[in-house]
């Protein structure tokens, strides 16, 4: 993820630097990404069970954010692209994930393999699955989405376990955690679906700052629902570095995502709202 993130930053940096698109950086800007990056990284845990963690790290420099290679004929530190402020907002990611040691993982898909005496039952195999789907675990923290009313943040669950709220210490206007189970085998042309991923995940949206802007249903045929949320955004205001909303994301097994949800400082992230 770090790697795809690294290179997207470098291409996109090739690609302003090239066309003229750049500009200099204002030291307000540089302020508010600077300040603001230490709170992402703070306001999440790094440490979970004797889960090994990997993510971005503590250090950050905008002035390097834009441009993270600088070519011999390419001087574009501090600087970012003319659409910053403009067309784009001041937006930041922060994401670190979690993932088992590797001889628990692979005692659970032991033991969940060995649960399966039908290999047509699909509620057997999605008893199976669902149970090695607690190995992994990622929070990420969006600052400043601008998405339209498109959806960009899809909670999945199972139609017979409605999506249950998210009770926090601070104001949000949506606090969701979506769950999959057996009751809804995932299928493949009539099938169980024997490597559907990490789709029997659970998953978590919160929105903080903004309300939610629109929405959109994907049902699927074997039960799951898909719902896309859209957060608000003022882009009227897109020109100042100033926090309107916050996503959080969080997916991995329910019992985890509840206990990595109380290691979230969540005071100390609302507080970023209007700086």
């Amino acid at each position: 993820m770090k790697k795809i993130l690294l290179v997207c930053l470098i291409v996109n940096g090739i690609l302003f630097t090239a066309s003229g698109q750049e500009r200099p950086l204002r030291q307000d800007e540089i302020a508010w990404f600077n300040n603001l990056y230490p709170v992402l990284y703070n306001v999440v845990p790094h440490e979970y069970l004797d889960w090994k963690a990997v993510g971005d790290g503590k250090d950050f420099d905008v002035i390097k954010y834009f441009c993270p290679v600088e070519y011999a004929d390419n001087s574009c530190r501090g600087k970012c692209p003319v659409s910053l402020g403009k067309g784009d907002p001041y937006s930041l990611n922060y994401k670190i994930e979690f993932s088992m040691p590797s001889e628990q993982s692979d005692g659970l898909a032991g033991s969940a393999y060995k649960t399966i005496t039908d290999f047509n039952n699909a509620t057997q195999i999605a008893a199976a699955l669902k149970s090695t789907a607690k190995s992994k675990l990622s929070i990420q923290v969006m600052v400043n989405i601008s998405s339209g009313e498109s959806g960009a943040f899809l909670l999945s669950y199972c139609s017979k376990n409605p999506p249950e709220k998210i009770t926090l210490p601070v104001p949000t206007t949506l606090a969701l955690i979506g769950t999959h189970s057996d009751g809804c085998p995932f299928m493949s042309d009539g099938r169980p679906d024997m490597s559907p991923g990490d789709a029997y995940y659970d998953n978590a949206i919160i929105f903080l700052g903004k309300p939610v802007a629109g929405q959109t249903a994907d049902d699927r045929h074997d039960g799951q629902v898909r719902t896309r949320y859209a957060i608000a955004f003022d882009k009227s205001k897109i020109g100042v570095p100033v926090t309107q909303n916050i996503v959080v994301q969080i997916k991995g097994d329910a019992a985890d995502i509840n206990a990595v949800i109380k290691l979230i400082d969540w005071k100390k992230l609302y507080y970023l709202i209007g700086k």
